[in-house]
């Protein structure tokens, strides 16, 4: 006869969700725990799912495959992860400054014992989405130099999208031209009288000459 203590009604259900799902898993009953490991877009992430403090809490944790190694970074990753978490509506990322481990955990109150799978889905997919969003954003600031605000933002560029409202882009005017001074017309050149030769004085006939005369001027008759 076996002295192990059987697991619980909450721990039960992480057990039942995990395999419905085909999960390969580890369970550890003792410690009402149990490890996975699920694939996302950009990495691999280990997930421990157990229940806590005599039944009262869910607590799945999803752990990143790298570590802040370089403590001179931990302080501005702790930055990154403060930004991320700012508004964050379940859950919070968490980074061990001794290690520089880095992780979501989500905590789940258990009420009157009962824990129903759907519940345990929650948190589970609550976790694998977020720590999969967030992952560029740690790897843009740790290895390429982003700023935590630019790497969350990034990370986040989905939702600044939605909140942005489209609206057509005013027509432009054509520009006025500048208006012309007012020019009065100028008034054509005064044309001088010929000078006309004194009457009582006698006249020569001329005659045209080779290559002719300008125009106007009248030919004399011989």
């Amino acid at each position: 006869m076996s002295d192990a203590t059987p697991p619980s009604g909450p721990y039960q259900a992480v057990i039942d969700y995990i395999e419905s799902k085909n999960f390969s898993h580890t369970p550890y009953p003792e410690e009402e725990k149990v490890i996975l490991t699920l694939s996302g877009k950009h990495a691999n992430y280990r997930f421990v799912a157990r229940i806590t403090h005599d039944g009262e809490y869910l607590e799945v944790a999803a752990y990143y495959p790298f570590k802040v190694r370089e403590e001179k970074l931990r302080l501005s990753a702790s930055e990154l992860i403060t930004r991320a978490n700012y508004c964050m509506p379940v859950g919070k990322f968490e980074m061990d400054m001794k290690d520089g481990e880095v992780r979501f955990h989500v905590t789940h109150v258990i009420e009157g014992g009962i824990l129903s799978q759907e519940m345990v889905e929650r948190h589970f997919m609550t976790s694998y989405f977020t720590i999969d969003r967030y992952f560029p954003a740690f790897m843009q600031h740790l290895h390429a130099g982003y700023t935590p605000e630019d790497a969350v933002f990034h990370a986040e560029l989905d939702y600044h999208a939605e909140q942005v409202e489209e609206t057509p882009a005013p027509r432009r005017k054509p520009k006025a031209r500048p208006a012309r001074p007012h020019k009065e017309p100028e008034a054509p050149p005064t044309s001088q009288a010929p000078d006309l030769p004194d009457p009582s004085t006698p006249r020569k006939p001329s005659r045209k000459g080779k290559g002719g005369k300008p125009p106007g001027q009248g030919e004399l008759p011989l």
